[in-house]
């Protein structure tokens, strides 16, 4: 399903009713595995990674109706890595900003402090995207770099 331009944009926490759309978007997600080898590629080892993320916060993002995209915090201390994976038909509509607006809310009534996430150095987007959200460099090597935000407030 290919969208000119997103007009609802509905973020929630992850319910078990979203599972079975949850592994749709992923069955149907390009490019699978480039992220630092997220999503997996293979369907069983994406269901034992999804069944893992279950201790961490997850969000989902509808837009129009249809699941778009999936973040993750995963809380430690005051600090959460934090993952995010928006199907490639809702990019550039402002998916991972709702997503993230949503996951710095949820981070502060958790008590966390400071966001981190890694990304593969070849992604320009993702890079792009969290500049501009308000994240910066703490690190980079020639593969990946770690970008952290500090949660307002906290």
């Amino acid at each position: 399903m290919s969208l000119a331009t997103v007009h609802q944009i509905v973020v929630r926490r992850l319910t078990s009713a979203d599972r079975s759309a949850l592994e749709k978007m992923y069955e149907n997600f390009a490019p699978l595995g480039e992220a630092l080898g997220l999503p997996p590629r293979d369907r069983e080892r994406r269901r034992a990674w999804l069944d893992s993320l279950a201790e961490g916060i997850q969000l989902v993002a509808y837009a129009d109706g249809a699941l778009a995209g999936h973040l993750i915090l995963l809380p430690e201390d005051h600090e959460a890595e934090l993952t995010c994976f928006v199907h490639q038909d809702f990019r550039r509509q402002g998916i991972a900003t709702a997503l993230a607006e949503a996951a710095v809310a949820e981070a502060s009534q958790a008590g966390v402090s400071t966001l981190w996430v890694l990304i593969d150095n070849r992604n320009a987007a993702a890079r792009r995207g969290l500049l501009k959200f308000g994240f910066h460099i703490a690190w980079e090597d020639r593969i990946e770099s770690k970008f952290v935000y500090a949660v307002p407030g906290k």
